[in-house]
C-alpha cells in the first residue's frame, strides 16, 4: 500500500518590523485555515516566522531584543500559542521557525516539529550554519545578515525523528512511521546536513528561509550587480541545493520562504517548493505573497534511491572522508618541490608516500581499532602516540560503530564489540598495512583479523607483555575493575607470561569512570595501585586500558626513574613498525588461514 502523505508549504510575503506580532499571526492561521480545506497534514512555516526579520537590524536596546525572541514554551507563550491551538483543533502537524530566548539567557535561530496526533512537540531543531557576521558592515547602504551577532551555533545537530498519525492504516511491518528532518535557511546549502539526516533514512526534510535577493557584501558579488539579476540567481541557488541534496539523499524536502520587500527596501526571494526524491520539483509558489503549496507525496517513492542508486550501507566509503569532520577550511595541497606538512600526500597511482629528506618512502600505515563505541578513547590514542611516529608512519584511528558497546568489560561486550568492529573493518583493511586492536585483553577481534588478513595484528596487552619481557624481570598490569584484574590475569596464562608477572592490581572502577571521574581521583588511585604492584617486585608496569594512556606521565612520576611504565598504544604501534620494516606478515599455512571460502560455500556472508 503507498504511503501517501499531504505535505503543505506557507508561505509568507512581507512582514515590517512596525507589523503588530497580531497582524502576523492573523496571516499564520489564515494559511492553516486555507491547508486545512485542503487536505493538508503537514504545514511548513518559514525561518523565524512570528516577527520580521530582525537580524538586518543593529539592536542596541536591550529590552527591544529581547522582544524579537520567544521566552517559555512557544506553545503555551500567549503570543504564539493560538496557533498550535488551532493546529490541534484542525488536526495538522506544523514546523515553524522562531528566535528562541533559553531559560538560561541563551539565543538560538530553533524551529520545531508540533505534533497535533500527541499535541506536543516532537522535535526541535537549532541552526547549525550561522551566515554574515557580527559586527554591521561599514557600509551604511549595506543589507546586514548578524545572526552571528543574535545566536549562538545550533546545539542538537541533525536529528531525524519518527512522526505518528499521519498514515490512515498503522504503518506496515518493518516499514515504521514517516521520518522527518528539520533545518534552516542557509543549512540546506551544506551537503553535511542533509548527509547526516540521509544516514538516518530520512524521508521527509523541512526547512524554513529568509533569503536576501541582493546583498553583495554578504555574498561578496558586485554592487553593481543588477538587483533583479542578484534575485534570479539567489532563487537558482536554493532550487539546486533543494532539488541536488532531495536527490543524493532521496528524499522529498520543502522549503518555505518569507519572502517580498521587507519595510519596502529589503528583498526577500520567494521558490517555497516541494521536492521529490529524484529532485524533480512537484509545486512551487508564483508570488512574492502569502501563499500555500501543497503536494501529494508518496514516501515510497524514496526507496528506490535509498536501496539501489544511493544504498550508503554498500557504496559508502567512509575511510575516504576523514577530512569532512577533522577540518574546518580549506587547506590546499603543496606547491610542486614542497615538502608536504602533516598526512600522507597520495600519489596518482594511489600509493601512499611521504617525501623524508628528499627521498620519496612509502608510508607505513596502521589502523588503530577501538572496538567499543567511545570515540574520545580512540582520539586519545592517536594524539598521545602521534609525537612519537617517524615521518613515515601514519596511525589511523577508527572506533567501532554502534552496536558496538561502550566500553568492554566481559566476554560478551568483548564479542559483541569484535563483530561490530570487524563488519567495518572489512571493506577498509586493504588500505592499511597493520593493525593494532586498542583494548587491553585477549580480543577476539585480533585473531579474526590475523585470519582474514596477512597483515601484522596485535592488541596492546600482547605488545605491552612482550615489552614487559624486554624491559624487565618483573611486571605488574594496572587494571580497572575488580572483574577485569581477573580476565587480565588469565590473559597473561594464556600468553605464558604468567612466571613473570608480580600480579595484577585493579582501581576499583569501569572503563568509562577512567574519562567521568575527575582526573585527579583518577590519577591518585592509579598511582596507588602502581606503587602497591611495586611493592611486589614489579620493576615494569604496564597500563590495563586505553583509557589510561593519557596517565602515563603522572605514573611514571609516582613509582619514580627506576621503574618503567609501559603504555601498551605506544608499544603496539612501533612493535607493529619494527614488524613492518622487517618484511613480517601473518602466516596463513595453520592457525590463521581463513576460514573465509567455507563461509561462501555456506553462503554466510557477515559483512
Amino acid at each position: 500500500m503507498p504511503r501517501v502523505i499531504r505535505l503543505a508549504a506557507a508561505q509568507m510575503g512581507a512582514t515590517h518590523r512596525t507589523d503588530s506580532r497580531a497582524k502576523t499571526m492573523d496571516r499564520m492561521l489564515h494559511l492553516l485555515d486555507e491547508a486545512s480545506s485542503q487536505g493538508a497534514q503537514v504545514v511548513l512555516y518559514p525561518e523565524i516566522a512570528f516577527t520580521t526579520f530582525f537580524p538586518r537590524y543593529i539592536i542596541h536596546d536591550k529590552d527591544e531584543l529581547e522582544s524579537w525572541f520567544e521566552h517559555g514554551d512557544v506553545t503555551t507563550n500567549p503570543n504564539t500559542k493560538p496557533l498550535f491551538d488551532r493546529a490541534k483543533e484542525l488536526h495538522i502537524d506544523i514546523s515553524v521557525g522562531f528566535a528562541e530566548a533559553t531559560d538560561d539567557g541563551q539565543h538560538f535561530n530553533t524551529c520545531i516539529y508540533y505534533s497535533s496526533h500527541s499535541g506536543s512537540i516532537l522535535s526541535k531543531y537549532r541552526k547549525v550554519h550561522l551566515p554574515g557576521t557580527f559586527e554591521p558592515f561599514d557600509d551604511p547602504d549595506a543589507v546586514q545578515q548578524l545572526e552571528k551577532r543574535y545566536f549562538k551555533p545550533g546545539d542538537l545537530g541533525f536529528t531525524a525523528f519518527r512522526v505518528p498519525g499521519l498514515e490512515k492504516d498503522e504503518p506496515s511491518a518493518g516499514r515504521g512511521q514517516p521520518i522527518f528532518g528539520m533545518m534552516i535557511c542557509n543549512d540546506r546549502r551544506w551537503a553535511e546536513a542533509w548527509r547526516v539526516l540521509g544516514l538516518q533514512g530520512v524521508e521527509v526534510v523541512l526547512c524554513g528561509f529568509n533569503t536576501a535577493g541582493w546583498a553583495p557584501h554578504l555574498w561578496g558579488s558586485s554592487p553593481d550587480q543588477d538587483p533583479k539579476e542578484a534575485e534570479e540567481t539567489a532563487l537558482f541557488h536554493h532550487k539546486l541545493v533543494m532539488q541536488a541534496h532531495s536527490y543524493t539523499n532521496a528524499t522529498f524536502s520543502i522549503s518555505a520562504a518569507r519572502c517580498g520587500y521587507d519595510d519596502g527596501i529589503f528583498s526577500l526571494i520567494g521558490g517555497s517548493c516541494i521536492v521529490d526524491p529524484e529532485g524533480k520539483i512537484l509545486v512551487e509558489s508564483k508570488t512574492i505573497e502569502d501563499e500555500l503549496i501543497v503536494a501529494d507525496c508518496d514516501l515510497d517513492l524514496c526507496k528506490q534511491g535509498k536501496e539501489k542508486t544511493f544504498a550508503f550501507g554498500k557504496h559508502r566509503r567512509v575511510e575516504h572522508y576523514k577530512r569532512i569532520t577533522e577540518q574546518a577550511g580549506v587547506i590546499e595541497p603543496p606547491m610542486l618541490g614542497e615538502v608536504p606538512d602533516g598526512p600522507s600526500q597520495s600519489s596518482a597511482n594511489g600509493t601512499s608516500a611521504q617525501t623524508v629528506n628528499g627521498v620519496k618512502r612509502k608510508t607505513i600505515r596502521i589502523l588503530l581499532c577501538n572496538p567499543n563505541s567511545t570515540k574520545f578513547m580512540t582520539d586519545n590514542c592517536v594524539e598521545m602516540v602521534k609525537p612519537t611516529l617517524p615521518p613515515d608512519v601514519e596511525v589511523v584511528g577508527f572506533t567501532a560503530p554502534r552496536p558496538a558497546p561502550t566500553a568492554i568489560e566481559g566476554s560478551f561486550d568483548n564479542v559483541m564489540s569484535a563483530a561490530a568492529a570487524m563488519r567495518a573493518i572489512m571493506p577498509i583493511a586493504s588500505d592499511f598495512d597493520a593493525f593494532l586492536v586498542a583494548c587491553y585483553s585477549d580480543h577476539a577481534l585480533i585473531r579474526m583479523l590475523r585470519e582474514e588478513f596477512k597483515q601484522p595484528v596485535i592488541g596492546i596487552m600482547e605488545a605491552s607483555l612482550f615489552a614487559a619481557r624486554t624491559l624487565g624481570g618483573r611486571f605488574g598490569i594496572i587494571s580497572t575493575s575488580a572483574r577485569s584484574k581477573v580476565m587480565l590475569e588469565d590473559s597473561v596464562r594464556h600468553y605464558g607470561f604468567d612466571a613473570f608477572c608480580a600480579g595484577v592490581g585493579h582501581c576499583n572502577m569501569g572503563v568509562l569512570d577512567l574519562e567521568s571521574r575527575g582526573p585527579d581521583e583518577v590519577t591518585k588511585v592509579m598511582c596507588d595501585v602502581g606503587k602497591e604492584l611495586v611493592a611486589k617486585g614489579a620493576d615494569v608496569l604496564t597500563l590495563g586500558c586505553a583509557g589510561m594512556t593519557m596517565l602515563k606521565p603522572a605514573v611514571e612520576k609516582a613509582v619514580g626513574d627506576s621503574v618503567t611504565v609501559i603504555d601498551g598504544v605506544l608499544a603496539g604501534v612501533h612493535h607493529l613498525v619494527g614488524v613492518m620494516r622487517m618484511g613480517g606478515k601473518t602466516a596463513k599455512a595453520g592457525m590463521y588461514n581463513s576460514s573465509e571460502a567455507g563461509r561462501v560455500a555456506r553462503e554466510q556472508k557477515w559483512y
